[in-house]
């Protein structure tokens, strides 16, 4: 039924589609409505009666709108609670001691005592830990301190569940550190944007960085605030990509159409391109040329113009952003 109407791209009258198909009028109306379910399908608003197939580009790309447009609004949630620890991170430290006898709220300042604290944390896990690290791909020596507290974890039989950007795909040292920890059992996946660095031990305890400081971390114990973190998470995990153990053109095809989709977006937003970068986990010259190319193929003359393309009702809301070329260079 698709094909049949895709080789009809001005469209076809449906007792035409009747008469050429000899389909009975229940399997015909089935069909439409399985292929308008999936945006594949539309009625002509100008000719009464007149079906066309969209292209399957067009269908996807309304899905993600909805998508990206959630998952945007919860990382602002998520953003305005880190807020709040920055500014009340003080009182907490005095207010009640758990039944452990620790703070709810912990401020650690420096990066030593962050990894001696992940190592003690992480010693004491027995379930599950969680890690979401965005910023792209992941320092080499980073990867290295961690790589024995992993492998610990996983001897314990303790899930692992991982969450990076997109851009750690293109990471030599990232990718051969996901092949080892995937390979005895732990789970990776990638998404483009939409959550903030967080580790949680057994949903009891997570660490998240400091305002304006990458070297220190702060440790939660409060089960209220823990709560929300995990439940934050969850969504971002859910909607991710898989880390393949070995290169797969397909996937890192949807990959880096997603990058550039999320950057298409992130420019309705109005960021700079060096915010966009910097939130992708890119260089600003690997983002740039994706902005040059979003340019190219949308006609736009100078960048206000593309704000507007961008903007307007038929790009954003009817799905018609074309697809981007893949080849586009996404390292840093």
């Amino acid at each position: 039924m698709y094909r049949f109407l895709a080789e009809v791209p001005e469209g076809i009258a449906t007792h035409e589609v009747r008469t050429r198909t000899r389909m009975s009028d229940e399997c015909l109306n089935r069909a439409i409505d399985q292929l308008m379910t999936l945006r594949l399908l539309c009625r002509s608003s100008w000719e009464k009666g007149t079906l066309r197939a969209l292209s399957p580009e067009s269908a996807r790309v309304q899905f993600v709108w909805p998508i990206v447009r959630e998952l945007t609004r919860r990382q602002r949630e998520v953003d305005a609670i880190r807020e709040v620890y920055s500014e009340l991170a003080q009182v907490y430290e005095s207010a009640t001691l758990h039944e452990a006898g620790s703070s709810p709220l912990e401020i650690i300042p420096d990066l030593p005592s962050v990894r001696r604290a992940l190592t003690q944390l992480a010693a004491e896990a027995t379930e599950e830990v969680i890690t979401a690290q965005p910023g792209g791909a992941r320092p080499a020596e980073a990867l290295r301190e961690s790589l024995e507290r992993t492998d610990e974890l996983l001897d314990r039989g303790v899930r692992l569940r991982t969450l990076y950007q997109h851009t750690a795909r293109f990471s030599p040292a990232t990718a051969e550190f996901v092949h080892h920890v995937t390979g005895r059992g732990a789970e990776v996946r990638t998404r483009s944007d939409g959550f903030t660095k967080l580790l949680l031990f057994d949903g009891k305890v997570a660490v998240t960085s400091l305002c304006d400081d990458r070297y220190g971390a702060l440790i939660v114990r409060d089960p209220h605030v823990v709560d929300f973190m995990r439940t934050s998470f969850e969504p971002a995990w859910s909607t991710a990509v898989p880390f393949p153990s070995r290169y797969d053109p397909v996937t890192a095809d949807q990959v880096l159409d997603d990058i550039k989709t999320t950057i298409a977006h992130l420019l309705t937003e109005g960021l700079e391109d060096k915010v966009i970068a910097r939130r992708l986990g890119m260089s600003l010259r690997t983002c740039q040329r994706h902005v040059s190319d979003l340019m190219r193929r949308l006609g736009a003359r100078n960048r206000l113009h593309l704000g507007y393309l961008l903007h307007s009702h038929q790009l954003r809301e009817r799905g018609l952003l074309p697809r981007l070329p893949s080849h586009i260079d996404t390292g840093s």
